[in-house]
């Protein structure tokens, strides 16, 4: 039986060098990622082309890792189409970021939020709900947060005030809509659109 994550995370030959033009390949394929099983964690990077012509090249993926981070590819390869590729990229503006920077922003974002939501739960004792949405804005904005959308924020007054039920409903439609795109993403896959 195969490694299924292996058959997964295979990434096909980029286009150049399926027609044998192997000096125009960027060796740069994709950027994608997904949970690895054998890992149990989430991956993402630059999905390489795995053809031969690359093997000399410092970012070549060993073994049945065919991603690397986008700022390896970047910096390191040596393909011969990969300056090409890189000046498209400059070009269209694009940047790929770093996960691991992703990562770790998205958690000091939700320890900055967890803080604010503590801070104002602790001065809101008979205090109104505009001088609560007051108090969380601002403990929001001292922080360097984004004060959320309006049905959002009237939920965390909400459970400021010590109504746990539209946090609760918030929470319960957000992963409703999460099913709905995590169905339609496998029907996508499926129909090898």
């Amino acid at each position: 039986m195969g490694d299924r994550w292996a058959e997964f995370a295979q990434v096909g030959k980029s286009r150049a060098c399926g027609r044998g033009a192997h000096g125009d390949c960027a060796h740069f394929v994709t950027v994608g990622g997904g949970f690895n099983p054998r890992r149990l964690r989430l991956e993402f990077g630059a999905g390489l082309c795995p053809c031969t012509c690359h093997s000399s090249c410092p970012v070549a993926t060993m073994g049945k890792r065919l991603t690397v981070s986008p700022r390896a590819w970047r910096e390191s390869c040596t393909c011969p189409g990969a300056g090409q590729g890189r000046r498209r990229l400059d070009e269209a503006g694009v940047e790929f970021p770093e996960f691991g920077e992703i990562w770790d922003d998205a958690r000091r974002r939700s320890r900055a939020r967890k803080e604010a939501f503590e801070s104002a739960r602790a001065q809101a004792a008979g205090k109104s709900r505009d001088q609560i949405r007051g108090i969380y804005v601002a403990e929001l904005k001292a922080r360097g947060l984004e004060v959320p959308r309006a049905d959002l924020l009237d939920a965390a007054i909400a459970r400021i005030a010590g109504n746990p039920l539209p946090a609760a409903r918030v929470a319960v439609e957000g992963l409703a809509q999460m099913g709905k795109a995590l169905n339609e993403l496998s029907r996508l896959f499926r129909s090898g659109s």
